[in-house]
């Protein structure tokens, strides 16, 4: 998969300036270099990852006109009958985030990844919820993640993740600069409620898909030292 083919279509469709996208793609590496970062202090696969050309904003949070920005999540998506987990980057992270930023962000959805795969791989379908049912799964920051200290081994890695996620991301420059440089300038942006966090999944893609098996002893692993 093309991390880069919304971004593409955005500037294709006059949505996002050419001269932005040039940036975003300049500073992929820092999002590349994130991923390999949090694949060697966990040892295990990231899973495919794109850049969103739109930003998501929700009113009534953060701190600059109670703004909040939602810079990356994870996505699950099913596809020809299997699911899919997708970590998604807004391209308003990539230009403007700090190295130390996106290494934090990447790690952080890692987390996020590895509970979902947990909790989707132990979930108990009937024949009849797969004929009839939608599972939903509803994401929030603060309780569907795994310890960030039991899935890495690079210390300094989990001190950034504790610095920069209290429990959601904290960076008033980054907020300030995407306000100013993209808010105001009137770059794509996508009005959000807390909805946007429940996401619909059919139970028969759900029930054949074959998760990976490293993030599935991963997450057993730290499940049972946190019993112990």
């Amino acid at each position: 998969m093309d991390p880069l083919v919304l971004l593409d279509q955005a500037v294709a469709q006059e949505k996002v300036p050419r001269a932005l996208a040039r940036r975003v793609r300049v500073r992929m590496n820092a999002v590349q270099e994130a991923v390999e970062r949090t694949e060697m202090a966990s040892g295990l696969r990231y899973p495919q990852y794109y850049v969103e050309p739109t930003l998501p904003v929700s009113k009534g949070g953060g701190e600059y006109g109670q703004v909040g920005v939602m810079f990356a999540r994870v996505v699950p998506t099913t596809a020809a009958g299997t699911l899919t987990i997708l970590v998604q980057f807004t391209a308003a992270l990539v230009v403007h985030g700090t190295k130390a930023t996106v290494q934090a962000v990447a790690a952080h959805e890692f987390t996020h990844y590895v509970e979902l795969v947990r909790r989707l791989s132990r979930t108990n379908i009937t024949s009849d919820e797969v004929a009839t049912s939608l599972y939903e799964a509803s994401f929030a920051d603060a309780e569907r993640t795994v310890p960030a200290k039991l899935l890495y081994s690079d210390r300094a890695l989990v001190s950034l993740l504790t610095r920069k996620f209290k429990p959601e991301l904290t960076d008033p420059a980054l907020a300030k600069k995407v306000n100013e440089a993209w808010i105001e300038k009137g770059l794509p942006i996508r009005w959000v409620g807390p909805e946007s966090n429940r996401i619909g999944l059919e139970m028969d893609a759900v029930a054949r898909t074959r998760f990976d098996p490293a993030v599935l002893a991963k997450a057993s692993e730290i499940e049972e030292k946190m019993k112990a």
